[in-house]
């Protein structure tokens, strides 16, 4: 994967930059069906299947913190007004919390919504899912597990908008990828998991932060009088503060679209729980609007604000949305309705070769994708192959791959 691929997973790149006219009637593509969403306390709402709420208006309390149930697909959040969309925070902070989680024992910690999950640990541990997955090794580097065998690697974070800072990681940290627009949005990858001498310390990767759209019609409003919070940190990949620069989630992704935006926000993007760089991959902050002189990004944490990045893109869904989608995986059909992600299992004693095949269509050029198979157990593998889209319509391609027999295995491609 090339440092920075502007990465497509069941969508596509397909926006240009508004100009006058069309960022002042700006939509944030809210239907209003959902009414106004008032969060008072401390709330975790399900994520419907396309992961978009449209709402009227959206009210953060003070105090309150405001969380989300992963829908089947694991897609973004989009929480989208046709009105203001009001964070008040008169005498606590409000706030809204998509980070991932830090691994349980051997197993790995899930990512937020729009994230993907930390590698599990064990006797046989597995890499982080996601394009800047870490890739699985020795525990750490302090603490009783750390009579490290010369040949194994230390397990790594996972990259985002930066690979891991630390030097022993140098080999299993994650990749960079994603683009400053954050079209189409995707959250943090999930770190590797950790293997030692016992399973006690054996510990799984953290979780990637997830993603948040926020957009309204009119404006985003944050408190003057102190500040809001929006999480979406990394999960650490490690416990009891023991290592806390392995095997930890990158930050996820925040977008605030609307005409104005300003008050007081600290948005967190922060690999590993809070590690910053050391501890993986920092994610991506995005910020487009008309008027923002009143806003004030806080940075709090000590590294989150400089991966933000500033513009007037004044879309959310951008028209004509090339697509790509996987079709089948060896004998397995794969609907041509199903979001979930892919997961396979094939029975002990089936070949390793298999085939995927993809649909593209609407990107009008060839198009580079990358097949990559993360099983449960192991270490990823990537298939790199091409297919040609330049009449534009439909077009099928595919690639043989590897999928290890009685293990089960997760199926993805991206544009690379």
């Amino acid at each position: 994967m090339k440092n920075t691929p502007k990465l497509i997973m069941a969508s596509a790149l397909a926006a240009a930059l508004a100009s006058g006219t069309a960022m002042a009637q700006f939509d944030s593509g809210s239907n209003g069906s959902y009414g106004p969403m008032n969060i008072t306390s401390n709330t975790t709402l399900q994520l419907p299947e396309d992961g978009v709420f449209h709402c009227t208006t959206i009210t953060i309390a003070s105090g309150a913190t405001l969380k989300f149930s992963k829908n089947s697909a694991n897609t973004p959040v989009y929480l989208l007004a046709t009105g203001d969309v009001t964070f008040t925070g008169v005498n606590g902070i409000p706030s809204i919390d998509v980070s991932g989680f830090g691994g349980v024992g051997v197993a790995g910690g899930a990512g937020g919504p729009g994230g993907f999950d930390g590698g599990q640990g064990g006797a046989e541990p597995g890499d982080g899912a996601g394009p800047g997955g870490g890739a699985w090794g020795w525990t750490g580097d302090s603490g009783p597990w750390d009579n490290k065998p010369n040949e194994l690697p230390y397990r790594g974070a996972a990259g985002y908008s930066n690979r891991p800072a630390n030097t022993n990681q140098s080999v299993t940290g994650g990749a960079i990828y994603g683009n400053a627009l954050l079209i189409p949005i995707i959250g943090g990858s999930g770190g590797g998991g950790g293997k030692t001498e016992t399973l006690q310390y054996s510990w799984g990767g953290g979780g990637g932060g997830g993603a948040v759209v926020i957009a309204s019609n009119t404006r985003i409003v944050f408190p003057t009088n102190g500040y809001s919070v929006v999480l979406a940190n990394g999960g650490s990949g490690t416990q009891s503060g023991n290592s806390p620069a392995f095997g930890g989630g990158s930050g996820g992704a925040v977008r605030l679209v609307a005409p104005e935006i300003r008050g007081s926000i600290d948005i967190r993007i922060s690999a590993a729980n809070g590690q910053g760089p050391s501890g993986g991959g920092m994610g991506k902050i995005r910020i487009d609007a008309i008027n923002r002189g009143a806003l004030q990004l806080i940075n709090n944490d000590g590294f989150s604000a400089q991966y933000a990045s500033f513009g007037s893109n004044m879309v959310v869904f951008p028209p004509n949305f090339p697509i790509l989608r996987i079709k089948q995986v060896g004998t397995e059909i794969i609907s041509d309705t199903q979001i979930d992600p892919v997961f396979v299992l094939f029975p002990a004693g089936s070949t390793e070769a298999q085939t995927v095949r993809v649909i593209v269509k609407d990107f009008n050029t060839s198009v580079p994708l990358r097949a990559v198979v993360t099983p449960q157990n192991g270490s990823k593998q990537t298939f790199d192959f091409t297919v040609d889209n330049s009449a534009g319509g439909s077009s099928e391609g595919s690639v043989q791959v590897n999928i290890p027999a009685g293990v089960a295995s997760r199926v993805d491609v991206w544009t690379r």
